[in-house]
């Protein structure tokens, strides 16, 4: 493998875990519904006032905290081939979930907007999100199988 192809998974490794600890933050917070960290107050992403389906927001919310701990598994440790085959396919699942939440999010919040006679903004966060979670399939691939990038 190439120097530069190693420095580069090296770099998207780092964002991975960036990336974790951001959807461990945005389950953990809609959880608590908004945390308050002294100086600074983060509300939760959906007003309680507008959801109509609490249990599937919570059911995100836990969704976010697993997706984050597949993130910080140690994937160039594992040893077993057959356990990082179950793992990158469960992997490859939940990035896909994640993908859906997101689109569902952006779908429910412009629904959200029109019925309130405003216009819904665009959903950059929301297709940031799914950049970065439908990046984690190749970048553990490669990691892996490094020899694939030839």
């Amino acid at each position: 493998m190439h120097e530069n192809a190693a420095l580069r998974i090296r770099y998207g490794r780092f964002i991975a875990q960036g990336f974790g600890v951001f959807c461990l933050f945005l389950g953990v917070n809609e959880l608590a519904g908004g945390l308050d960290l002294g100086l600074a107050r983060f509300a939760p992403r959906w007003d309680p006032a507008v959801v109509t389906f609490p249990r599937v927001l919570r059911a995100e919310s836990w969704f976010l905290v697993a997706y984050a701990g597949l993130l910080f598994l140690p994937w160039r440790r594992i040893k077993s081939a057959r356990t990082w085959n179950r793992l990158f396919a469960v992997l490859c699942v939940a990035s896909l979930v994640f993908a859906f939440a997101m689109i569902s999010e952006v779908m429910a919040k412009n629904y959200v907007a029109q019925a309130a006679g405003m216009k819904a903004r665009i959903p950059v966060f929301q297709a940031v999100l799914l950049f970065l979670c439908l990046g984690q399939v190749p970048l553990e691939l490669f990691s892996r199988k490094p020899e694939l990038l030839d």
